[in-house]
Parts: C-alpha cells; sequence; structure tokens
C-alpha cells in the first residue's frame, strides 16, 4: 500500500511541474510576441517619419517659391548660344593659351607686371567664358604686346 501511495504522489508532482513549465513557456511566449510587437510599431513610427521628412525637404528648395512672372521672363530671355557653345568647346584650349602668354612671372620686373597680374586674374575669373576670354586675348595683344 504504501509504495502505490509514493507513486501517486510523484505522478502529481511531475503534473504539477510540468504544467508550471507549461505556464511558464506560455507567458515568454506572450512576452515575445508582444516585444516584437511593440519593436514593429516603433520602425513603422520611424519609417513614418522618415517619408515626412521626405516629402517636407521637397517643398522646401530654392526653386519651389518662383513666382509665374519669373518663369515667363526666363522662357522668353534671349540667350546667346553662339557663347555657350564656344564656352562649353573653346574656352579650355583659349584659357591654356591666355595663361601661358599672360602669366605674372613672364613680365617680372618689367613695368607691365602689375598689368598682367590684373589681366591674368580676369583669365582665371572667366575660365569658362569664351567671348570674355576673348576679349582679354585682345586686350592682352594691345596692352602686353603679346603674339598669339
Amino acid at each position: 500500500m504504501m509504495m502505490n501511495n509514493i507513486q501517486i504522489k510523484t505522478d502529481s508532482l511531475s503534473v504539477d511541474s510540468i504544467s508550471k513549465v507549461v505556464e511558464v513557456a506560455n507567458t515568454n511566449q506572450e512576452y515575445a510576441i508582444n516585444l516584437w510587437l511593440y519593436v514593429a510599431i516603433i520602425e513603422f513610427l520611424i519609417i513614418g517619419f522618415l517619408v515626412y521628412k521626405m516629402t517636407k525637404k521637397k517643398t522646401d528648395l530654392d526653386f519651389s517659391n518662383i513666382s509665374k512672372d519669373k518663369l515667363k521672363s526666363a522662357k522668353s530671355s534671349q540667350v546667346d548660344m553662339g557663347n555657350v557653345m564656344n564656352s562649353i568647346n573653346g574656352s579650355k584650349e583659349l584659357y591654356k593659351q591666355l595663361s601661358k602668354r599672360c602669366h605674372p612671372d613672364r613680365f617680372i620686373n618689367s613695368e607691365k607686371q602689375e598689368l598682367a597680374e590684373t589681366i591674368f586674374q580676369d583669365i582665371t575669373k572667366h575660365k569658362r567664358n569664351f567671348q570674355k576670354l576673348s576679349e582679354l586675348k585682345e586686350r592682352a595683344k594691345e596692352e602686353l604686346k603679346i603674339k598669339m
């Protein structure tokens, strides 16, 4: 009789312990699900905030507040396409040529050194403008007596 009684008690302990383990596992699983739910909500809020910032940044561009009158006047303005194309294609070679010929180091200890410095500064200032470089070339020919 005693033997059966002991077996029953051990069986009841194991059932109780198993049920406690299952309870703990269920609460841990619920906690894990709740944790991931909160992480997903926080990520969603961050993504929403970033999308809001991106769309707001697009409306804050400098040219977004240009009036229609300014746009119309810009469309009707006359652009010297010849100078634009020459500036794109020919200004680099002309700049190199002028910077070599009009460099102030070529006129050291002469009365033309200050003039060469001012012309050279203008050349470097307008190195992408073909029309201005052409004018500076003529000026250098006249004032510095340079052959090109």
